[in-house]
């Protein structure tokens, strides 16, 4: 019986597929005539299978902590994999329940994002105005030193804000008349120490290059 066993267990560990192994028992019982034969047949096949069962009770109690883990641990993995796929489930009728809203508000969001937009531009133009609004300040410091080129730089770039993007601006107007009045008074007051650098003092290069590049600057 020992021998028809370990017939029946190298056959089992030589065809993988346990159907395949019971359809070959079945050829070989149904091939028979004799009942004898049959009966004998299939009792080794019960005891075989009984053995196994056998072994396979001990692997369990041998290898039970390792067993209980790996369950545990697939169970772990199954809760996570569930746990995932409604997360996932979520997001995605959260997303399209988002494109749906964002369909219906797309007009209030394209106004919302014009008014963004105007709201920038005109923090600019405040920024720009508090600068120019210090600009006869620093006027006077510069020409106090006389640093006429800096002076110049500064003054024609606010006459040109202030006729240009500022000139429909209400409150801007007496800064605007003081800072042409200004500009007009630099261009004489750089011709008169031109003239003294040129005729009075004695000159360098530079100085004159200098000179030079203010009254382009006008």
């Amino acid at each position: 019986m020992a021998a028809d066993t370990a017939k029946y267990r190298s056959a089992v560990s030589k065809n993988k597929d346990p159907s395949g192994l019971l359809i070959s028992v079945i050829r070989t019982l149904s091939s028979s005539d004799d009942v004898e034969d049959r009966e004998t047949e299939k009792g080794r096949l019960e005891e075989a299978f009984e053995t196994c069962d056998r072994d396979l009770d001990k692997l369990i109690v041998q290898h039970y902590a390792e067993l209980t883990t790996a369950i545990r641990t697939y169970q772990s993995i199954t809760e996570r994999i569930t746990s995932s796929r409604n997360k996932i489930k979520q997001v995605k009728e959260n997303l399209l329940s988002c494109k749906m809203l964002l369909h219906c508000k797309r007009d209030e969001l394209r106004k919302l994002w014009i008014e963004g937009i105007e709201h920038k531009h005109v923090l600019q133009l405040l920024d720009e105005i508090e600068s120019i609004k210090q600009v006869p300040q620093r006027l006077e410091t510069y020409m106090a030193s006389k640093h006429y080129l800096h002076a110049t730089d500064m003054l024609v770039t606010a006459v040109e804000s202030l006729e240009g993007p500022l000139l429909q601006v209400e409150g801007l107007g007496d800064l605007r008349l003081s800072c042409t009045s200004k500009k007009l008074n630099m261009h004489l007051v750089l011709i008169d120490e031109l003239h003294r650098h040129l005729y009075i003092k004695s000159q360098s290069p530079r100085t004159q290059k200098q000179g030079t590049k203010m009254l382009l600057a006008f």
